[in-house]
């Protein structure tokens, strides 16, 4: 037995292992406390900094550590520029410091190439580097995206690199194209395609990409697309491309003048205020504050102020102005009633869809047909299927609502995961159908008995006085709350469980929400604020199932702030 090699079995390496990590817990505890204290006590030095460097490169993702590294570079290069002024020195010593701190972020990268706050610390020594090679910069990006292709920080940080070497969105282009055509999968390279085309080759008018350009990406994306079916990247770009970008615009102003109010819909959610939408009244500007319809939405679509002048009958018109990106937009408003409005157009036909020409028609008819042949291969295959539907959406033509409406129940079979998100998108493309059919200036609507699951666009509806959403699937009526001037709603026959969204609608006066999910009393607190509120129609819900519900009720009608009739009949 003497001379032969002990082998220590695994309890004895266990063992071994948990004291040798807890030794280097130890260590990494004791350094990081001295860390903090020496950054407590101001104390901002080169010993600073190779405490962190010893951290940082174990743990790349000590954000904290990397920002008293910033400060502590910032200081000592304060303290340099002192020099300077009174030594006639130059700035060799804060090219030096960059230089070992890029050393160090190269080394953390490779410890962990998606590590955030090593990227963000590479720009910031970059911009401070009074030498910075951003041609170099570009290089290494280039190389950390051969390594790994959908690195998003990588490719957050080229994004900065390119904008310092000058590079236009045309070579960037080329330069995804060039990835895509090695690797069909490069889903960041299709989604960085996706932005930078609206840059280049953006139609103002139809607030898509231009005929010519999309025709041109349609046959990129066609060998890959079918040379695997499977590979989701083509097809969420492709999904894109058959979508239709937002121009940002006025869309709708009303003046409504018994409450002395001003509304304003843009065609896309947005933070406004005095200066980036302006009030003219008369031609005269005024100053206002604007509100959106819910005060937990700072951003809105739908936007709302008080009349600023009195009396109101002294007007002629009112007329805002939209500045914002670059964008200048207007519309007016003439005072002729007690509800006066003005859209930007007056048909809201293809609001949602591009208009096509025949050269465009006829690609997505070949597309579609090249879909179905696939489908009929490989009948599981979900991607091909929602392809089908898009492209049917963009033809935008009735004789595939029937095969629209068997492709989603086809895709709720074979994608039971997502089962519901089916749902949801058959709901906009009902609602979506609803708005474009329908003139600007309807104040009633009729959406009952269309399997709806949940509600969309409906700041377009903001001057509806009556809806009617019976016999759906409805849980949540949030969107109600751009329905500034609603009366009378009706939505028995749902699974509604609450009344989010009813609140502070100022002009309902009839309720209805017969048969659905209202469980307890407490729910009808939120009607408190609809002060118009005069028939709520609450039978065959489970709230009657509560002993004491007649009592409950007796007090909401007469407790002096809860004003209107409960109907049981």
């Amino acid at each position: 037995m003497h001379g032969r090699v002990k082998v220590r079995t695994s309890e004895e390496q266990a063992e071994a292992k948990k004291k040798e990590q807890q030794e280097k817990l130890k260590i990494y505890s004791s350094v990081t406390s001295k860390i903090f204290i020496k950054r407590k006590n101001d104390e901002l030095d080169e010993e600073l900094l190779e405490l962190t460097r010893g951290i940082l490169e174990k743990n790349p993702d000590f954000y904290t550590f990397w920002n008293y590294r910033r400060e502590t570079l910032l200081r000592m290069k304060d303290q340099k520029l002192l020099t300077f002024l009174f030594s006639n020195r130059d700035d060799e010593e804060l090219k030096k410091l960059s230089l070992l701190e890029l050393d160090l972020t190269q080394h953390c990268l490779k410890v962990n190439p998606k590590s955030y706050s090593t990227w963000n610390h590479r720009f910031w020594v970059m911009e401070f580097n009074p030498d910075a090679d951003w041609k170099r910069e570009l290089k290494l990006c280039n190389f950390f995206l051969s390594q790994d292709e959908r690195n998003f920080h990588c490719w957050d940080y080229r994004r900065l690199v390119a904008k310092k070497c000058l590079i236009s969105p045309e070579e960037e282009l080329e330069y995804t194209s060039k990835l895509i055509e090695s690797n069909f999968s490069n889903y960041s390279a299709w989604h960085y395609r996706s932005k930078l085309l609206p840059i280049i080759h953006l139609d103002t008018v139809t607030g898509s990409i231009k005929e010519n350009v999309l025709l041109k990406e349609f046959e990129l994306i066609q060998n890959a697309a079918f040379t695997d079916p499977d590979d989701q990247s083509v097809w969420f770009y492709h999904r894109w491309l058959l979508g239709k970008n937002s121009i940002l615009q006025i869309l709708n102003v009303s003046v409504f003048k018994p409450e002395k109010s001003i509304l304003v819909l843009l065609s896309e959610p947005l933070q406004v205020n005095s200066q980036n939408l302006k009030l003219y009244v008369n031609d005269t500007t005024v100053h206002t504050c604007w509100r959106s319809v819910s005060q937990n939405m700072p951003v809105s679509s739908v936007w709302l102020c008080d009349f600023p002048l009195d009396p109101v009958d002294t007007i002629s018109s009112v007329t805002v102005k939209l500045s914002e990106r670059d964008i200048e937009d207007s519309l007016s408003c003439s005072l002729d009633g007690i509800l006066s409005s003005t859209w930007k157009k007056s048909s809201r036909r293809d609001i949602f869809r591009s208009t096509l020409n025949a050269a465009a028609k006829d690609v997505l008819e070949q597309e579609l047909e090249s879909c179905q042949q696939l489908n009929d291969l490989e009948p599981d295959n979900k991607w091909t299927v929602f392809t089908c539907v898009l492209l049917m959406r963009a033809l935008n033509d009735s004789k595939f609502d029937d095969q629209i409406v068997d492709f989603m129940n086809k895709l709720m079979k074979i994608d039971a995961l997502r089962k519901n998100y089916y749902k949801d998108l058959g709901s906009k493309f009902v609602i979506e159908n609803m708005i474009e059919s329908l003139p600007v200036d309807v104040r009633s609507i009729d959406l009952s008995k269309n399997h709806l699951t949940s509600l969309h666009h409906f700041d377009h509806f903001l001057l509806i006085e009556h809806i009617d959403l019976s016999s759906n699937n409805l849980t949540s009526i949030y969107p109600f709350q751009y329905l500034v001037y609603l009366k009378s709603a009706i939505l028995d026959d749902n699974q509604l469980t609450t009344f989010h969204g009813v609140e502070n609608l100022k002009h309902l006066k009839s309720l209805s929400v017969q048969r659905n999910c209202i469980k307890e009393p407490k729910n009808l607190n939120i009607l408190k604020t609809c002060s118009s509120l005069e028939e709520l129609f609450l039978q065959d819900n489970p709230l009657f199932l509560e002993a004491d519900y007649n009592k409950t009720l007796c007090i909401f009608q007469n407790n002096g702030q809860f004003h209107f009739n409960v109907n049981f009949n």
